[in-house]
């Protein structure tokens, strides 16, 4: 969105396109997304309505059960799950460092060192895209190939997290490139911005590993997993921007 607010008559716009591309997805999404909710026993419901229309022209009640407080509650009863719990930190921490924190500093610092406009500060988001769509191939074929060649079904879920330490490493150098690069350059370079890619490589492992590993390990609570660790994410994001950004930088 860089190049709209350095194009148009300032950032209003970016509102307004995200506002339009979000009211035609959900019109298109409302009329051709199939149901994707998995329901236990589906057999025993019985319907009159042939598969495709269940799957795409259904807009009433989908189970033989009503929505409850409980639906609610269930993702928050992972915290008592350590296999769940303890990757789910893991890759919170690193997420917050390799993509929260970048994101925010990359305006933070470029602007005022190199007085990049807003297309330029947008291009310095490259790296974020490059170095996790290249950590997706292998945290998510990969691992998969590594459980499939490597015994990793006979072993238990646990073998798919050695995986891991790749991704915990990539982060590390990646920050260190980005933050070292940074301080060090004195004219604009694209090392800071390879820094990044290597750290978003790095973080993008770690999360379809660690999200994998804890669905193999849980495969009736799938779908809370994934709330669960949003949550989590989400929240830790937001409150370590306040602590990693210097104060003279937030006024």
């Amino acid at each position: 969105m860089g190049f709209v607010a350095y194009h148009t008559n300032g950032w209003k716009w970016i509102y307004w396109i995200l506002a339009i591309t979000n009211g035609v997805q959900f019109i298109l999404y409302f009329f051709l997304s199939p149901e994707t909710l998995y329901i236990r026993n589906a057999s025993e419901v019985p319907s009159e309505k042939s598969p495709f229309r269940r799957k795409y022209l259904n807009f009433g009640k989908l189970g033989p059960h009503p929505l409850t407080f409980l639906d609610f509650w269930t993702p928050f009863r992972l915290f008592a799950y350590p296999n769940v719990l303890i990757p789910t930190i893991a890759y919170a921490i690193v997420f917050n460092f390799t993509s929260v924190l970048l994101t925010v500093e990359i305006p933070q610092i470029f602007t005022p060192k190199f007085h990049f406009n807003a297309q330029q500060i947008g291009l310095q988001f490259i790296g974020l895209i490059i170095g996790s769509v290249l950590g997706e191939q292998v945290g998510g074929r990969g691992s998969d190939l590594w459980m499939r060649r490597g015994g990793g079904r006979n072993r238990g879920p646990e073998y798919r997290l050695w995986l891991s330490y790749p991704g915990f490493l990539m982060a590390i150098v990646g920050l260190v490139v980005f933050c070292v690069q940074t301080e060090n350059v004195k004219s604009y370079n694209v090392t800071p911005i390879v820094g990044i890619a290597i750290a978003a490589f790095g973080n993008q492992i770690l999360t379809t590993v660690a999200v994998t590993y804890a669905v193999d390990c849980h495969h009736e609570h799938a779908a809370s997993i994934g709330v669960f660790i949003n949550f989590i994410r989400s929240t830790w994001g937001f409150i370590g921007n306040f602590p990693l950004i210097p104060s003279h930088l937030c006024w």
